[in-house]
This record gives C-alpha cells, sequence and structure tokens, in this order.
C-alpha cells in the first residue's frame, strides 16, 4: 500500500521549514501535528502542548519519525511552535 506523504505548504529544504513565521526551524511535519492538536485529535493536551503517541500511519506518512515513540508540540508567549522528539 503505497501512502502519499503530506505536502508542507511552507518553504523548507525537504526535512525543517525555512519560512519565515510560526513554524521556522521546525520538521516539515510540525504544522501537520499541529493541525490536528488544533482539531482536537491529539492524546494529551494540557493547555500549553499536543503530544501525539506515533503509529505505523505517522512514520508511513513521515519516514524520518522511524524508531520514534512520540511528538510533543508547544507555543511559546511569542506565538512560534516547538516541536519535540521523543525515541
Amino acid at each position: 500500500m503505497k501512502t502519499q506523504t503530506p505536502v508542507c505548504e511552507y518553504a523548507n529544504n525537504g526535512t525543517t521549514i525555512t519560512q519565515p513565521g510560526k513554524f521556522e526551524g521546525e520538521p516539515v511535519y510540525a504544522p501537520w501535528f499541529w493541525e490536528r492538536g488544533l482539531e482536537g485529535m491529539s492524546d494529551d493536551d494540557d493547555g500549553e502542548y499536543y503530544g501525539f503517541a506515533l503509529d505505523e500511519s505517522d512514520v508511513v506518512k513521515f519516514p524520518q519519525l522511524a524508531g520514534k515513540t512520540r511528538v510533543a508540540l508547544r507555543e511559546d508567549s511569542a506565538g512560534f511552535v516547538h516541536t519535540y522528539v521523543y525515541p
């Protein structure tokens, strides 16, 4: 089964967002997970961050997450999103 990788709408170098703004310097998958968090689809949401347990479908979409178990995103007081990945 071939799954198409979600397209990153932000200028990027293939792995990191290079476009200035909220996601600058973050991995290309950050906006995808951020949107899911805003839609209430995160596994954890304490009001300060969104947390996601990763599964095989996430690795199919984003191969760079292979071997990782979790992604968490937090928005700082200036409006920038920071992504944390756990082994």
